[in-house]
């Protein structure tokens, strides 16, 4: 059985995935929909409102939020935790067309893709080829291509023009043939296009006919009919320039030096196993480069997913050998018989590798953080007792016997007995550790996702355990424990039950003042946790930075340009710095909604051992910081990663890791609070990058027409507006194509007729009449400030103040803001305050552990009642979670470590661990006890015989973590509070259970005996 349970579980750990960390995010669905050329004010009104109030009825979904911005309306769905993607996607697209759209608006849903499946980002470089050819390949050969890929999703463009071709109309010569930038729209979109005639016979022939008008260059654009003017033809060339241009651009690349490249971002489909989609997408950009892009395009990779992988897994299955070497090392050390150390250590591959067929099973993933927390000395513990007690009683049965005899009768029967014996103490206890784990599957959202694949590897791996305890340990005991079996003298446990014993004389001699140091001890310990800083989780290190600067919010594309091209050359001066790759504005599509003020910088940082300076990441930051505040006055700049940052920007419903938002209907009022609160924060220790999000103050140039004055012309709105969009904003008439590629034919007016609020006044607008009147005749012009931004969470505007935290837990760092801002500011009724992001998950995660944690306890209660049948015991073996929470909260006090959930599921796994060890104790003491034993005497001879077991198990688990405690490699910042507090749980565990806890049996049973005598 264990054979085939071991081939089969070798098959599911190949088939398993494994990933760095999961995707911990809900499901969300964004809708996206492009306006050109509309206010944030307008697209709010007419499109996020109208899809917000269909998208209100969509089941099961928790959150609906929306950014509205030039040109670009945003909304998002966010779903319950177990919610499908094809379920939440299928009601979405069953209401979308419920939704009445302003003429020219285009909605479309994003690709199912979460914030951490981002897997890939490269630029294409040239020496001959222009950004805008190097674009056209991108949308039209890479993207095509890469597209094919399995598990890829969507792939985003960012810089790079985009090719166009454009009418340039002169309206002077506009107005000599009495013609309107309309006419020319109607004649450019007209003259494009192929009919089908049917099909002709001829000479028993059927041939197809096609009548063909596609334009097929600049030429055949010039020589487009507009109106017949006295028998002459009036043509495209004589009213207008036709030439090759691109759309206005809304985003710029940078890399390095190279001022102006094409990236391409690649997106994986939500929820698979990134392994294969990263194998295959190498290979088909191997392939481009090898077969299909001119030999003088070169792409280079900006960021691969499978690097972070690679670091992560190296750094975890490094722990994890560490560990398993020196589990087995002191296995061996204890028990100086290879026998019992390999039948021990065999538990260590077939656990992990039923846990893997269990998750094979459950469809799961495995990643570093539900690897790296196995302690292989938590789940060989119980073949350690059954081993020691099997190896004990046949030792002493030989001494007994002789070791010649010994050698020819049979011991299964022996080893029956002793089994049994110890499976019972054995079975509970594992019982006991997996319900301690019962408070992580219990966790929702952010939270539940990141820790419930630890709790399921966990607990199939203890559950493995267990099994293979009760099943092969015994079996494989009796094959290979069947001669020569004495207890060797071992100087190393000699000389520990020396010393113990000398020190449990002591204490029992001093029972009041060795419990009242004890007590004291632990009083002081839950004390100073009081004093632990809190947080959400601890960041994993992802080898590179993700720089923000936000700029002025009025500031052109090219001025934005210049800054990003200079804070890119002042961070490359760092020597820790690889590679930056900066970003200006948003890509095309808009599914990262930016202005031009927003310049993105992705860090990379050669690895840490490299680095000369011997400093921390934080202290880069600092420098990094202190340098761009000096240089750029009144730009705002904030760090983090680039996965982190998605992840956050997910949770908190905008781009910032942590933010405070304010609710309200006023943009004006929920602005000037936001000031306020911006003032407030500005005062918080730690708190740094602290900032508005800009969303008011986008420069306008306001045209409001005149309805009663147009009336008097003759002149509808709808005409007025849409002579002023082809004249400023220009419009896509139709399509130039070259065999698969299409590309816009544009009309628009010639830059000097609209290059300002004079020139655009001056436009002509036809009136009913047939004669046209200068647009400042029928509108006010004029210069204005609006809303860039419009932020909405389930349908109420909010602006919002970012800030991060830095040498300084979040907890307490918030707390004190929260209090700041209740004391300072009052709000208007109707006004709300709401820190959002990784502090929302932290409280509602600690919330959570406070209600579920009492119940596992009460559980755990209940299994220890069935094992001892007597409350007193129960309550004597639950004192020992005491004795191992302090030495959690010790280890995080020394070693400077916040409490997050991450520590949170250590103190979880602590309270299995050590009331185990109360469990083996007790059961040991109250068999004494049955074989007549005076008091005194049953607990001494029960706490020695334990201490090897005990402090082998304890030891064991120690160091199965202590590497994982220890590490600083790329990957371990997630599994490193939880190994600290196992580490020094066990150590205070191990050391008060083995010393007051018989004193505290003591006490107990003498008052029991005494109340018996009395009665």
């Amino acid at each position: 059985m264990t054979a085939g349970l071991a081939i089969i579980g070798i098959f599911c750990f190949i088939k398993t995935p494994i990933v760095a960390f999961p995707d911990f995010t809900n499901t969300q669905i964004r809708i996206i929909t492009r306006w050109p050329g509309r206010s944030a004010q307008e697209v709010e009104r007419f499109i996020t409102i109208p899809v917000e109030i269909t998208m209100n009825s969509v089941q099961r979904k928790i959150n609906l939020r929306s950014q509205s911005m030039f040109g670009l309306s945003v909304v998002t769905l966010v779903f319950e935790d177990d919610v499908e993607d094809s379920y939440a996607r299928q009601q979405i697209t069953a209401l979308l067309p419920n939704i009445q759209l302003p003429e020219g608006a285009d909605d479309e849903l994003t690709p199912p893709t979460g914030p951490t499946d981002e897997i890939f980002r490269y630029t294409l470089h040239s020496r001959i080829k222009t950004p805008a050819e190097l674009r056209t390949l991108q949308d039209w050969v890479i993207d095509r291509n890469l597209r094919t890929v399995p598990g890829v999703a969507d792939v985003v463009a960012f810089g790079g023009p985009v090719k166009t071709y454009e009418v340039s109309v002169n309206p002077n010569l506009l107005a000599q043939y009495d013609l309107s930038a309309l006419d020319v729209y109607d004649a450019v979109s007209k003259s494009n296009v192929n009919v089908g005639g049917d099909v002709i016979e001829k000479t028993s022939q059927a041939f197809v006919v096609r009548g063909i008008g596609l334009l097929k260059d600049i030429d055949d654009i010039k020589s487009i009919v507009i109106k017949d003017v006295n028998n002459t033809p009036v043509l495209v060339r004589n009213v207008a320039e036709v030439y090759e241009s691109n759309n206005p651009r809304l985003g710029i690349v940078a890399r390095g030096h190279e001022p102006d490249v094409v990236e391409g971002i690649v997106l994986m489909r939500k929820g698979i196993d990134p392994g294969p989609v990263l194998k295959a997408l190498e290979e088909k950009v191997k392939e481009l480069d090898e077969k299909t892009l001119p030999s003088d395009v070169n792409m280079l990779t900006v960021y691969d997913r499978q690097n972070l992988i690679n670091f992560c897994l190296r750094t975890v299955f490094h722990n994890v050998l560490e560990g398993i070497f020196l589990v087995t090392l002191i296995v061996f050390l204890f028990m100086r018989d290879w026998r019992a150390t390999l039948i021990v250590s065999l538990i260590i591959p077939l656990s992990l590798l039923f846990a893997f067929m269990m998750l094979y099973l459950k469809g799961m993933f495995a990643n570093l953080i539900s690897i790296g927390a196995i302690d292989f000395g938590i789940l060989i513990d119980g073949a350690v007792v059954m081993v020691e007690g099997v190896f004990v009683a046949l030792g002493y049965y030989a001494a007994e016997l002789g070791m010649e005899k010994f050698n020819k009768i049979a011991k299964l029967g022996l080893i029956r007995r002793t089994g049994v014996d110890m499976g019972k103490a054995i079975f509970f206890s594992k019982l006991i550790i997996i319900t301690a784990l019962i408070p992580i599957f219990s966790f929702e959202k952010v939270e539940g996702k990141l820790f419930s694949p630890l709790a399921y590897t966990l607990g199939f791996a203890l559950l493995g355990a267990l099994l293979f305890t009760l099943t092969f340990v015994p079996a494989l005991s009796h094959r290979l424990l069947h001669k020569n079996v004495q207890e060797k003298r071992n100087f190393l446990v000699a000389g520990m039950i020396k010393y113990y014993e000398r020190l449990f004389n002591w204490v029992m001699k001093n029972k009041r003042l060795s419990l009242a140091i004890a007590v004291l001890i632990v009083g002081l310990t839950f004390v100073a946790g009081k004093f632990l800083g809190t947080e959400f989780i601890p960041h994993l290190d992802e080898g590179a930075l993700w720089a923000e600067g936000d700029a002025p919010m009025s500031v052109s594309l090219p001025q934005a340009k210049q800054l990003a091209d200079s804070m890119r050359y002042d961070l490359l001066e760092f020597p820790e710095v690889r590679e930056i790759v900066s970003q200006v504005g948003r890509p095309d599509d808009g599914t990262d909604a930016k202005g031009f003020f927003a310049i993105e910088c992705l860090v990379d940082l050669y690895p840490k051992e490299q680095w000369k300076s011997h400093i921390s990441k934080n202290e880069l930051i600092r420098q990094m910081e202190d340098k761009l505040d000096a240089k750029y006055v009144g730009t705002i700049w904030s760090f983090s990663q680039p996965i982190i940052d998605n992840v956050n920007e997910a949770i908190a419903g905008i781009d910032v890791n942590q933010a405070v938002k304010v609710f309200g209907d006023d943009l004006d009022s929920i602005s000037a609070i936001s000031r306020r609160v911006y003032q407030e924060l500005k005062t918080v220790t730690s708190m740094t990058d602290v900032g508005i999000v800009k969303n008011l103050r986008q420069p306008e140039l306001h045209i409001q027409l005149n309805i009663p004055k147009m009336a008097l012309y003759g002149i509808t709105a709808s005409e007025a507006n849409a002579e002023i969009e082809l004249a400023i904003g220009g419009k896509a008439a139709t399509q130039m194509y070259d065999g698969e590629k299409k590309f816009d034919i544009r009309v628009r007016y010639q830059l000097p007729f609209r290059k300002s609020e004079t020139e655009i006044g001056n436009l002509l607008i036809p009136t009913s009449s047939r004669t046209k009147i200068p647009l400042k005749e029928i509108a006010d012009i004029c210069l204005k400030s609006g809303p860039a931004f419009i932020y909405r969470d389930n349908n109420k505007r909010f602006s919002a103040v970012q800030f991060a935290v830095r040498g300084r837990d979040l907890g307490s760092t918030v707390s004190e803001a929260q209090k700041k801002l209740s004391r300072d500011i009052k709000l208007p009724k109707g006004y709300t305050i709401q820190f959002s992001g990784e502090y929302e998950s932290e409280i509602r995660a600690m919330t959570r552990l406070s209600i579920v944690v009492p119940i596992s306890l009460a559980i755990i209660f209940i299994i220890l009642l069935v094992l001892f049948r007597r409350v007193s015991d129960v309550l004597l073996v639950l004192l020992n979670v005491p004795f191992a929470l302090a030495g959690g909260i010790l280890s995080l006090i020394f070693t400077g470590t916040n409490f997050n959930i991450s520590a949170g599921i250590g103190f979880i796994a602590l309270f299995g661990i050590c009331i185990q060890n109360g469990v083996i104790i007790i059961s040991v003491i109250k068999q004494n006890l049955d074989k007549g034993m005076h008091l005194a005497q049953a607990i001494k001879a029960g706490a020695i015989s334990r201490v090897r077991p005990v402090v082998m198990t304890a030891v064991m688990a120690i160091f199965g973590l202590l590497p994982a405690a220890v590490s600083t490699g790329i990957g371990s910042e997630t599994q490193k509070p939880l190994a600290i507090v196992i580490v020094g749980g066990l150590v205070s565990a191990t050391l008060l259970t083995l010393i007051i806890f018989p004193v505290i049996i003591d006490i107990t049973y003498r008052r029991k005996t005494s109340r018996l005598r009395n009665a």
